[in-house]
């Protein structure tokens, strides 16, 4: 069977014998909201826990939207020109600040933003990447009772009205994405981030697809340190369309929200397969995105079996150099032993930590292939994994250490998928 892999703006095709064919699994294709403007203006109408946006603000208040940026499929440029109308920003002729909300990602160039938000929008008003590593660009709120601290980008805290735009998809740190995922990291500092992200790191198991959990329950206590009003999140089908909206408070709309985003996103698989081919698209444009791929292999594979992740990582490790030092660092590793190695190397950027970590693990899990034309040899040798151009090529490799009647498992959106075996 010849089955075509989301690839970056393309499909790569794999050839794979019929009868060995497990499953293909994707995110249930679910038709889109027949009327987008009614759907969001209904949302923002009656948000959860809040009263209506239309309320929100006052004649001439300071507003900050937070956006995600081009890593996440979140339709912003649908989205806002509606989300601005509700807030009635020109009669109110309120000061208005669009802030990228970048988390440690790299800074958005003006053609990006523009194409983000709309060249229309881009013009009419401020818009600012978030400068997570700008100490004067940052406020100090303390530190959560976990000792996170907790360092947010100062346009919110001078904000009068702060609302957070994204999207619901399982996530490999935070369980789900959405919520007060998009202050922190979102626009936070470092600092907050790592720590988050370190506690995700000492979390005895994955929280991937867990609603629930302590990194979660750090992000919301960050959220609700800081003058984040509500939020406004998406649940898209496998197209990137829109099927649901919900708003309100952060920690309100995040549950409403995983609740419908389950329906599209949590994918049955009949049994753990010997081989798991996945896609790690949309998350793609560099491996900080692309390992997300990983996290939904290693709940069905086998123990010994083979991951084949085929993504494109034009962006290759990383854009940011810190990340990539911090990898290369603890290249090797044991993924028991990678915590206290970073404490003695120094390394305090646990976002790299989490990444070699889930190389780590799966690696000691299962032999593991990347299919990519943006990573290099050398990129790929970091992290400890194989390397091969050819999707085609990698599956005849792991049917060679697994047998001719191997079972198959594809996942076709890997970066956002939650496999559950059935």
């Amino acid at each position: 069977m010849l089955i075509k892999l989301p690839y970056g703006a393309r499909h790569i095709p794999i050839d794979v014998p019929a009868p060995n064919l497990l499953a293909v699994a994707s995110p249930k294709d679910t038709a889109p909201a027949e009327n987008l403007d009614l759907l969001v203006r209904k949302a923002l109408r009656a948000p959860l826990g809040m009263p209506a946006f239309a309320d929100l603000l006052g004649a001439g208040q300071r507003l900050v939207i937070l956006i995600d940026d081009l890593t996440r499929p979140t339709p912003v440029r649908r989205i806002l020109p509606i989300l601005l109308d509700e807030l009635q920003v020109e009669s109110k002729r309120a000061d208005v600040t669009i802030l990228i909300a970048l988390g440690t990602h790299r800074d958005m160039t003006r053609a990006e933003i523009e194409e983000r938000v709309g060249p229309d929008l881009a013009h009419r008003y401020r818009i600012v990447n978030h400068a997570w590593e700008d100490a004067a660009a940052l406020v100090d709120l303390g530190c959560t009772p976990n000792g996170t601290p907790i360092r947010v980008n100062r346009l919110v805290q001078q904000a009068d009205v702060v609302v957070g735009l994204g999207n619901i998809v399982p996530h490999n740190i935070a369980g789900w994405s959405g919520g007060g995922k998009i202050l922190q990291p979102g626009v936070c500092g470092k600092e907050t981030t790592y720590g988050t992200h370190l506690l995700a790191a000492r979390c005895p198991s994955t929280n991937f697809g867990k609603p629930f959990n302590p990194v979660r329950s750090e992000i919301e206590e960050v959220a609700q340190r800081t003058n984040l009003t509500g939020v406004v999140n998406t649940v898209l089908n496998r197209h990137n369309e829109v099927i649901h909206v919900v708003a309100g408070r952060s920690r309100t709309a995040y549950e409403r929200g995983v609740q419908l985003a389950r329906e599209i996103w949590e994918v049955p698989v009949p049994a753990l397969a010997d081989i798991v081919i996945a896609s790690s698209h949309p998350a793609d444009v560099d491996f900080w995105q692309a390992n997300k791929g990983l996290y939904a292999s290693e709940r069905i594979v086998k123990r010994g079996g083979d991951i084949i992740l085929v993504t494109p990582c034009p962006e290759r490790l990383s854009s940011q150099r810190e990340h990539v030092a911090a990898l290369e660092a603890l290249q090797g590793i044991p993924s028991r032993e990678l915590y206290w190695a970073a404490r003695q190397k120094g390394i305090v950027d646990y976002a790299a930590l989490t990444v070699s970590d889930i190389a780590a693990r799966c690696r000691e899990l299962a032999w593991v292939t990347v299919v990519s034309d943006g990573l290099t040899a050398d990129d790929v040798s970091v992290l400890g994994l194989e390397r091969s151009l050819s999707p085609d090529d990698a599956l005849q490799r792991a049917l060679a250490r697994q047998g001719p009647d191997a079972s198959i498992v594809i996942l076709t959106h890997g970066g956002e998928t939650l496999p559950v075996v059935v």
